[in-house]
């Protein structure tokens, strides 16, 4: 698969430039296809906030259909949620809840849920992060169109949220990449073949780097990665108890553009639900 020469991409892409790429393959990549497979999206959660954030936007997501295998790490639904999860049932959109005790770590609470899965693809998402509408659907073109056994986004939009800025990094090498086969996608975007994911050991069962065990295991498998553009997709840096040297100064280094608070773009927009 070959990017469309409508931009040459570098570190002066501008953000217009970049959208106006994503929307020509966007477009390019659609036109062939006639039928969507199902996907699963699993997400582990042990924060309600953030949990009835991200039941929003799975709301608002373009991919026509695609079930939900919901992980609640020592939490219980709220009233909120339960309403969230009617809305996407509404929406044809099959929710499954499984609950799970302080025993289980994060691989074994994503390796249970990829097991409870139907779908031909599993799609792994953050409850902290931010996702466009059109997030789902794009990885799914691009795993078609490409012939891939993971897709998922490069990092190109940060949110430094105790600095309440976001910035976007663009380049043609490293992580900022687009387009490219690579062996690193963001953990928070895994788009995979499920029986490729199986044959891997799904996210394996430590509580750190399960990211890496899904995409290392498909690799050495002879699997192959592609990274799509990361417009659609905000990372979220939180607040943690290193110091801001250590956690900020190489996105505000590498940045190429920042604006106060969230990327405001129709790309990256949360959908209402009502």
């Amino acid at each position: 698969m070959s990017v469309p020469s409508i931009v040459s991409f570098s570190k002066f892409t501008s953000f217009s430039q970049e959208i106006a790429a994503l929307e020509s393959i966007r477009v390019s990549r659609r036109s062939q296809i006639t039928q969507y497979p199902k996907v699963s999206v699993l997400v582990s959660t042990l924060r309600s906030d953030d949990l009835t954030a991200l039941l929003k936007q799975l709301y608002g997501q373009k991919l026509p259909a695609f079930e939900l295998i919901l992980g609640l790490h020592t939490i219980d639904l709220s009233s909120e949620h339960k309403d969230l999860i009617a809305k996407l049932k509404k929406r044809n959109i099959a929710t499954v809840v499984k609950k799970f005790d302080s025993s289980f770590n994060l691989g074994l609470i994503l390796t249970a849920l990829a097991q409870e899965s139907t779908g031909e693809f599993i799609a792994k998402m953050d409850d902290d992060d931010y996702y466009g509408p059109e997030h789902l659907r794009d990885l799914v073109d691009a795993a078609i169109s490409t012939g891939a056994d993971v897709v998922g986004r490069a990092m190109n939009y940060v949110y430094l949220e105790p600095l309440q800025l976001t910035v976007r990094r663009f380049a043609p090498h490293g992580t900022q990449a687009v387009e490219i086969w690579s062996d690193w996608v963001c953990g928070g975007t895994i788009l995979a073949r499920r029986d490729k994911a199986e044959a891997a050991g799904w996210f394996g069962a430590g509580s750190t780097a399960v990211d890496r065990f899904l995409l290392s295991g498909i690799t050495n498998n002879g699997g192959k990665i592609w990274r799509t553009f990361g417009a659609g997709y905000i990372y979220r840096r939180t607040f943690t108890f290193h110091t801001y040297v250590t956690n900020y100064s190489k996105y505000l280094n590498g940045a190429n553009e920042q604006v106060v608070g969230l990327w405001d773009h129709p790309i990256f927009r949360e959908v209402k639900t009502s």
